[in-house]
């Protein structure tokens, strides 16, 4: 059923840019290293405090360490947290978004929310006649979505990119997700209009996925060069691996930029790099034990 739901969020979500069409190609193959979604990592002035805010609001989450870091879990997935002295950065300047959880009563569940003090930066809104959705207000200037869903779960990390389906393009090919639908063409289309609600530009998007998790990308909204997302509250995703070295020197191979060199991850002896991924994003890569 989570999967079912996953199918339908994206179909709502992801409109297609009118004379794109959609075939097996043979153009883009999926990566033959397993890749799984590991971890968002954020950056926060009191880890405790947003953990604290994340585990009473999402009813799927509970508190915990992961590599020495103080952790959030929802379902497979985590949250980690590094402490700082500085607010992070909060503009809609970086490749990340916003991430979110889904929500089976949507209206209900915006009430509760709303009665136990959690402010929201977008009310209640409704995108078509299946979806609605909200923006909450979260520790550090986060931006977390409930929407629409048969499930409650962890469902997704919202991006931006200069070119959606090209980025899409590039998980698939490196990183081996999974791909909505398989295109064939130029991936670097225009982009439409802002449309309603919130005056959005919502096409050319797509969606790929890594197992039970989404990753949509819509276009940027701003026409400056995306930044980052090192040092913003959402500073990388993480990603796990099998053969960190033999998938480095694929992407090397790629010409994927390695923004830090395999080091062990916090006080483990796991080992984990860091890559550059489409627009500039952070993107951990997290070698399987």
């Amino acid at each position: 059923m989570r999967l079912f739901s996953l199918l339908c969020l994206s179909l709502i979500l992801v409109p297609l840019s009118a004379g794109t069409s959609f075939r097996q190609s043979s153009a883009v193959q999926p990566a033959t290293t397993a890749t799984t979604f590991h971890h968002l990592h954020l950056n926060s002035l009191d880890p405790a405090k947003a953990i604290e805010f994340y585990t009473r609001t999402f009813d799927v989450t509970k508190k915990t360490q992961v590599f020495g870091f103080e952790a959030v879990q929802s379902e497979t997935m985590f949250l980690l947290f590094d402490k700082v002295r500085k607010a992070p950065a909060t503009a809609p300047d970086s490749a990340i978004w916003h991430f979110g959880w889904g929500s089976t009563a949507m209206e209900a569940d915006y009430e509760r929310h709303k009665a136990k003090g959690i402010e929201f930066a977008t009310p209640l809104t409704r995108l078509n006649a299946a979806l609605q959705f909200a923006y909450m207000k979260a520790p550090d200037g986060a931006l977390v979505e409930i929407n629409t869903a048969n499930t409650r779960a962890f469902l997704h990390a919202h991006l931006y990119s200069a070119a959606p389906l090209c980025a899409a393009e590039w998980y698939v090919k490196h990183l081996g997700a999974t791909a909505r639908q398989q295109r064939t063409g130029d991936c670097n289309v225009p982009f439409a209009a802002p449309s309603e609600p919130l005056g959005v530009i919502r096409s050319p998007a797509t969606t790929v996925r890594f197992g039970d998790i989404s990753l949509i990308i819509y276009p940027q909204q701003r026409p400056a060069k995306l930044v980052s997302s090192r040092g913003h509250v959402v500073d990388h995703l993480a990603f796990n691996v099998n053969n960190l070295g033999e998938v480095l020197g694929r992407l090397r191979n790629a010409g994927v930029k390695v923004l830090e060199e395999p080091r062990s991850l916090g006080n483990s002896k796991i080992r984990a790099a860091m890559i550059e991924g489409p627009d500039a994003i952070a993107l951990e890569l997290i070698e399987r034990d």
